[in-house]
């Protein structure tokens, strides 16, 4: 797979998670309202520790994706070959998700720490 399709199937999965805690919370555990979606949301909404993770789970995917998406275009403009790399991090971004909104927390640790782990060596390579 490119770099190309590997960085438009992150903006994919940044589209993705922005829309899991509302559906969560609107289909799942009924916390949200479907008239909610369509108001001023000028109050806040009582919602499910689901939609929480999946928050929290969403800004932490928003720490790195700067760093990957400046990595994979460096890695084009330099033609250093980062496609392997670059897709074990989404992946593992992808796993984390689930992982995060259901509360495993010390495997969803372990899924993090292989994206990290991604990140650097794709800037190893580098040098």
């Amino acid at each position: 797979m490119t770099l190309e399709n590997i960085l438009i199937l992150s903006f994919l999965l940044v589209i993705v998670q922005i829309s899991i805690p509302v559906i969560i919370d609107l289909l799942i555990t009924n916390k949200i309202k479907f008239i909610y979606l369509f108001s001023s949301r000028d109050n806040d909404q009582d919602t499910s520790q689901f939609f929480g993770r999946a928050n929290r789970a969403l800004r932490n995917l928003f720490e790195t994706l700067p760093i990957f998406i400046g990595l994979i275009l460096i890695s084009i403009i330099k033609e250093v070959d980062n496609s392997s790399l670059a897709l074990l991090w989404l992946v593992s971004r992808t796993i984390y998700i689930p992982l995060y909104i259901l509360g495993i927390n010390y495997l969803r640790t372990g899924v993090w720490a292989v994206a990290l782990i991604c990140l650097i060596m794709m800037s190893i390579k580098f040098f």
